[in-house]
């Protein structure tokens, strides 16, 4: 029962990206024929697509604070690829996403078109460009998304933030948002590190799967109140890190409270 569940969301999660998409790109195309202005658009689809995947996937999105609005630098933990789905539901925004993704059969064609920023992790020099990227995609219609840990983890901890990545907001004393997510899986589904999580060497078909025979899933993302700013990226970095963790703490904390309720 668990796998018919999931191969039917995995079938409504593709048809609907493939709809929602096709709609995107023929209003696209006829925007950019005559000159206009695309970034609303753009919105408005991957809003769309956000919604209908948490709806199909089963996942219910929880937020505490208040989203930036464009234009905005955020970061954020990295738990999984189910992050950019929530993201997209709550925010107007475009990703750095790493250059494997590039490759994948349609989906990257997609992401490529969507304007999300790859990045090669296995070259440094490849950094520079990405914080071009980044200052030439913030207007006054998207923000960008940045993961600084440089990789998904189970959620136990935040890995250290990498600071070439905050080039950008550092050079220009710009604000910076931060963010915290995490998931928290039903009862008698498996627990969100191992399921929805998406660490370790386990190839993306075969997780996803896997990640659908949950029956339900809740993602949990808490907004800093304020913004943080230094000239100095490795400094920016660490006080990014300590914000983002202090976040982390308070979510567990919360999440510890509730489960002593349920128990109760």
């Amino acid at each position: 029962m668990d796998l018919l569940r999931a191969l039917f969301k995995t079938f409504l999660t593709i048809l609907a990206t493939l709809v929602l998409y096709s709609c995107f790109a023929i209003g696209y195309f006829f925007l950019k024929l005559f000159g206009k202005e695309t970034g609303r658009w753009r919105n408005l689809w991957l809003r769309q697509w956000g919604t209908w995947i948490c709806r199909i996937l089963s996942i219910k999105v929880h937020m505490e604070g208040k989203p930036p609005e464009p234009p905005f630098f955020l970061v954020s933990n990295h738990l999984s690829y189910v992050d950019i789905m929530v993201y997209f539901k709550l925010l107007d925004t475009s990703f750095v996403a790493k250059s494997e993704i590039k490759q994948w059969p349609v989906i990257g064609y997609m992401a490529k078109t969507l304007e999300v920023i790859f990045i090669d992790r296995t070259r440094r020099s490849d950094v520079t460009r990405v914080n071009h990227e980044v200052a030439r995609q913030i207007d006054d219609h998207k923000g960008v998304v940045l993961f600084p840990e440089g990789t998904t983890s189970s959620g136990d901890d935040i890995l250290p933030f990498k600071a070439s990545i905050l080039e950008h907001p550092a050079s220009g004393n710009m604000p910076v948002h931060y963010a915290c997510i995490s998931y928290e899986t039903g009862p008698s589904d498996q627990p969100a590190r191992e399921s929805v999580c998406w660490w370790g060497d386990s190839p993306f078909g075969a997780h996803f799967l896997n990640f659908a025979k949950n029956r339900s899933v809740d993602a949990h993302v808490c907004f800093g109140e304020t913004c943080i700013s230094n000239s100095d990226r490795k400094e920016l970095a660490l006080d990014l890190y300590e914000k983002v963790s202090l976040l982390q703490k308070k979510m567990d904390q919360v999440d510890k409270v509730n489960q002593k309720v349920v128990e109760e």
